[in-house]
């Protein structure tokens, strides 16, 4: 997904009318800036970035940045708009606006801006926590040079800042104790700083390489090491020289706390004999008011509490033992629930109005248009509002990269492709998945990519899917990877939906990601659910078991958030609403209780009757099927 915004901008109270106005066009050119009226009684450590308007009888001693570094400790950038009135600020974001520049990083140097040295989250393993603080002793009495992060083997360890790899270590060579581990060198402010990422199964990078914060570095062996130096300004008597603690440095966008049990209290103060003042649910986004590190320390410990704010603005303390941190990245929304549509189709794109409070909506990006069609521009002009409207009303879109995108009437028969075949097929198809990412790179308006639907569906079977070898799904799925994260390094990308069942499908799954190269993998393993109920169901929909183990196999084979990308009722049109309801119900009530931190989506099939074989939430006249329609959206 792509990072999120967090930008506030502090103006004047006095005569605020005026400052506001003198705002308005800098908020229109850059999305997402919160206004805020005075820092009084606002609490600013929401934010990563704050731009504060410099004048007199607003922060404490008329300093800015002193007030924000000493009250809002959580802020990493300070933009300070020396402006003594409206008309001056105004003239100040005017040349940020024509010069497209948010911060005015290319105005007089950029020395206005104020940043503090930060170090993001180092694995993709969730829920994320320290397992071990700095300075905490082994049990042969030895401090602990680091944090010890919580993952499991073969998680993904990512670089925490921009640097060079200064050192590999492979073998009994290095540090006692570290096993296979990687150096990063990095200069904040001409200081220099050593990242050791330590337990490393295996190790993607060389000495030399440069890597951009994010970028894959290695497998975890388990839970490893990340420790800190700062070479001439350190603490001494560790096992390494010139240590600091990383904790207080570690800043994550999109961190978010997730309650584990419903009716989580919300209190006044730290202790349960404190007032409540309300309640958190399952699957509710909330927002750490602490400095990142000392959150992670303490989500799931015993005797900890947090202080957070609730999606309804109520901020407080929650206890830690009932929170996990998993992260805006582990699936974009608070809300797994989404249903398919076909923007095609005349009852496949309703109107955003009726989504809203779903998580998701998934559709194919049919650029090919059953005759060969290459014509980007026109796809664009198709599916790009509705990937706004859907967007605006907090359902996320998931679009799917298949062979009605390239391929479809383009004189490919996909039951007599050869390897040669294929190879010209997967070049075009990852220029196709390029001209589509390029479009929308940088407008937050794709959930996730979805690469293929039902690649291993067995051929015998095959009507609407076109079946790969994991061989060839691997490159294919290698050369899309490669194409979209060319020009945009954060949005969501996963495998089509595997539909073969609990033991060939993860087979399959296991299969490609051994095919692919080190360094390139999806973000996600897809499947679809069909057949798959829960306790409290309807046993004659669910004759291939419980969802719940078939959760569990699919989120081994990544160690990540599986995604659900089709579930429903097939083939059965006529069968009473409120018993799909009872269905539908049970089976989101399941993964949303027992299963919140390895979902994340769970897509129905489909939107609408006559949507191929789907039992739609609407019937042929568009017209609600209930208790079906209300209760699925409220599940």
């Amino acid at each position: 997904m792509a990072v999120p915004i967090s930008h506030a901008l502090v103006l004047p109270d006095q005569n605020f009318s005026d400052w506001f106005r003198a705002v308005e066009p800098y908020t229109k050119a850059f999305e997402r800036v919160v206004i805020v009226r005075t820092p009084a009684g606002y609490d600013l450590n929401r934010f990563r970035n704050v731009s504060a308007v410099q004048t007199r009888n607003v922060w404490l001693n008329d300093n800015a940045l002193e007030h924000i570094r000493r009250i809002y400790p959580s802020v990493v950038r300070v933009d300070l708009l020396m402006a003594n009135t409206p008309q001056e600020l105004e003239a100040i974001l005017n040349e940020r606006i024509q010069k497209r520049d948010r911060f005015g990083e290319t105005i007089n140097n950029g020395s206005h801006l104020h940043d503090r040295f930060v170090i993001g989250w180092p694995t993709d393993y969730r829920p994320a926590r320290i397992v071990q603080r700095f300075n905490a002793e082994d049990e042969q009495g030895r401090r602990n040079e680091g944090i010890t992060i919580n993952a499991a083997q073969g998680t993904a360890v990512r670089s925490v800042t921009n640097g060079t790899v200064g050192a590999v270590v492979t073998d009994s060579s290095g540090v006692a104790g570290y096993g296979k581990y990687v150096q990063v060198i990095t200069t904040f402010k001409d200081q220099a700083y050593l990242i050791t990422y330590t337990n490393l199964r295996s190790i993607a990078v060389q000495r030399g390489q440069v890597v951009t914060q994010g970028d894959f570095i290695g497998e975890a062996n388990g839970p490893f090491k990340l420790v800190l130096q700062r070479p001439g300004s350190g603490l001494k008597g560790y096992l390494l020289p010139d240590i600091i603690d990383p904790t207080p440095l570690i800043y994550w966008d999109g961190l978010r706390l997730r309650p584990t049990a419903d009716g989580v209290r919300v209190r006044e103060r730290p202790g349960v004999q404190f007032p409540a003042r309300g309640q958190v649910y399952l699957f509710d986004n909330l927002e750490t008011m602490e400095l990142h590190g000392y959150t992670l320390e303490k989500v799931g410990q015993e005797d900890q509490w947090i202080r957070i704010r609730t999606p309804l603005g109520i901020q407080g303390f929650a206890a830690a033992w009932f929170l996990a941190a998993q992260g805006l990245d582990v699936s974009n929304t608070g809300n797994i629930t989404g249903v398919n549509l076909d923007i095609q189709h005349q009852l496949g794109r309703p109107a955003p109005e009726r989504v809203k409070g779903l998580g998701w909506v998934r559709f194919a990006y049919d650029v090919s248009q059953g005759r060969g069609s290459v014509d980007f521009d026109m796809a664009d002009r198709l599916y790009r509002p509705y990937l706004e409207r859907y967007s605006n009303v907090g359902a996320r879109p998931i679009v799917v990269l298949g062979h009605q995108t390239y391929g479809e009437g383009a004189g490919y028969n996909w039951h007599q492709m050869d390897d040669e075949k294929w190879n010209r097929f997967i070049r075009d198809f990852g220029n196709a998945c390029l001209e589509v990412a390029r479009r929308y790179a940088g407008t937050d308006l794709i959930g996730a990519y979805q690469i293929w639907n039902e690649q291993d569906t067995p051929p015998h079977l095959a009507h609407a899917a076109v079946p790969l070898s994991p061989g060839t799904y691997a490159r294919l799925l290698t050369e899309a990877i490669k194409a979209i994260r060319s020009v945009d390094k954060s949005v969501k990308i996963i495998t089509g939906g595997h539909i073969s069942g609990a033991a060939a499908g993860p087979s399959y799954a296991r299969v490609t990601l051994q095919y692919m190269p080190s360094g390139i993998r999806p973000d996600g393993i897809a499947f679809h659910a069909y057949g798959l109920g829960a306790p409290g169901g309807v046993d004659r929909y669910s004759h291939f078991g419980s969802i719940g183990p078939v959760v569990r196999i699919y989120s081994q084979v990544m160690d990540a958030p599986v995604w659900i990308t089709e579930f429903g009722v097939l083939d059965v049109p006529n069968e009473p609403a409120e018993d799909v309801a009872k269905y539908a119900v049970a089976f989101l009530r399941e993964l949303k209780l027992h299963f919140a931190d390895k979902v994340a989506a769970a897509i129905w099939y489909a939107w609408a009757d006559t949507m191929h074989n789907g039992y739609g939430l609407v019937d042929q006249n568009d017209q609600p099927k209930q208790p079906l329609y209300s209760e699925f959206m409220r599940a």
